[in-house]
């Protein structure tokens, strides 16, 4: 079930892309009307789209409290003969949408950040507009997928054992980034390629567990506009 749900986060967030791709492109090219492009365009619908992928995800308090800032801000795009001032006279309504979504959230009794376990050979984990704890337990680790947009989070990999043949590991964070936690006595190599980003090894070299070259990480990947980094414990 959580193999299907890392998929379908992957194929929501292509899809996500290539719609924006195909408007903007529509929009530069004169086919979208300037009142659709001038609402679609706007810093509200950043909000709209962090608060469906907050939908989706189940995080629905998220995803209530920026739907409603989103609407409340387009509300003069979308009415016509509705001005700004008119609409800011109810602006403490937010502070009661906002008010009772935490009142909701509070009687839920759901830890905010989880911590998920991962006992497979390979990884495929993917935060989007948000993030989480992973603690990998794997006794043959082999690598996998790490994906952070607009998000991030924590890999735990210290109480996993690598695989003789060592491990791969591809990343790609795009305004965003991930932390992950190797133990000491492993031996790191970064192939990252960084674009307005970075991907440090933050490790302290001077350990009492001198690193085995058969127990080589192999990180590759990219860093747009984000990043992350490498440490032990």
């Amino acid at each position: 079930m959580n193999e299907v749900r890392k998929h379908n986060k992957r194929g929501l967030l292509g899809a996500f892309l290539v719609a924006i791709g195909v408007l903007l492109l529509l929009g530069n090219l004169g086919y979208l009307p300037y009142v659709v492009t001038d609402v679609l365009f706007s810093w509200p619908m950043i909000l709209v789209a962090i608060g469906l992928f907050n939908l989706i995800k189940r995080e629905y308090t998220a995803a209530f409290i920026l739907l409603s800032i989103a609407t409340f801000f387009l509300l003069p795009d979308l009415f016509y003969g509705l001005n700004y001032r008119d609409v800011f006279k109810f602006w403490p309504l937010l502070l009661v949408l906002v008010g009772v979504a935490f009142f909701l959230k509070s009687r839920e009794m759901k830890p905010k950040h989880a911590i998920s376990a991962n006992s497979d050979e390979y990884i495929d984990e993917v935060d989007v507009f948000g993030g989480g704890v992973t603690q990998v337990e794997s006794v043959n680790f082999r690598g996998g997928k790490v994906t952070a947009v607009f998000g991030g989070g924590e890999v735990y990999m210290d109480r996993c054992k690598m695989s003789p043949d060592g491990a791969v590991l591809d990343i790609a964070m795009i305004f965003g980034g991930t932390k992950i936690i190797v133990p000491r006595d492993w031996n790191v190599k970064t192939e990252v390629v960084s674009i307005f980003g970075g991907f440090a090894d933050k490790r302290n070299f001077f350990s009492d567990k001198p690193s085995e070259p058969s127990k080589t990480l192999i990180i590759k990947g990219v860093a747009i506009f984000g990043g992350g980094e490498i440490r032990s414990i």
